[in-house]
């Protein structure tokens, strides 16, 4: 886990959301929950901008029925997941939301990394493999 961390550290913000919204999908994906919210959030994750408004991103964000911003989820979507992964579901789409926007407003924090790692933890402890995550420095490239 030590390698995923020193490799999380290196990722770019937009990178490092990308990497924590692969995260939930494989999570999802192991534990087959699906739901169009659940699409539509993915979507904007991967959306995050290389430049340009963050701000407006954000905001579409905010308003999608699964946000990641403590509010309800759609009750047909909390109804298909089982009653034992409800708690890690919320704190997994809640912390991949947050990889992205706790450092908007501020200077950059260890924070972003720090929720990408506690993502990966819980896969881990769910015996999910982690997406493979790909760091590319000219005339290197280290996969874990």
């Amino acid at each position: 886990m030590s390698d995923v961390f020193h490799a999380l550290r290196r990722l770019s913000p937009r990178d490092l959301q990308r990497y924590a919204a692969a995260c939930l999908r494989a999570y999802c994906d192991a534990k087959l929950i699906r739901h169009p919210s659940l699409d539509a959030l993915l979507a904007h994750l991967n959306r995050y901008p290389e430049s340009g408004s963050l701000v407006e991103w954000e905001r579409k964000g905010a308003l999608l029925p699964l946000n990641g911003r403590g509010d309800t989820m759609p009750r047909d979507l909390a109804q298909s997941i089982a009653p034992q992964d409800i708690e890690e579901f919320t704190y997994l789409v809640d912390g991949a939301v947050e990889v992205g926007i706790v450092d908007m407003y501020g200077a950059p924090t260890a924070l972003p990394v720090e929720l990408a790692g506690k993502i990966t933890l819980i896969l881990s402890k769910n015996s999910i493999d982690l997406p493979t995550l790909s760091i590319r420095f000219p005339g290197n490239e280290t996969e874990i």
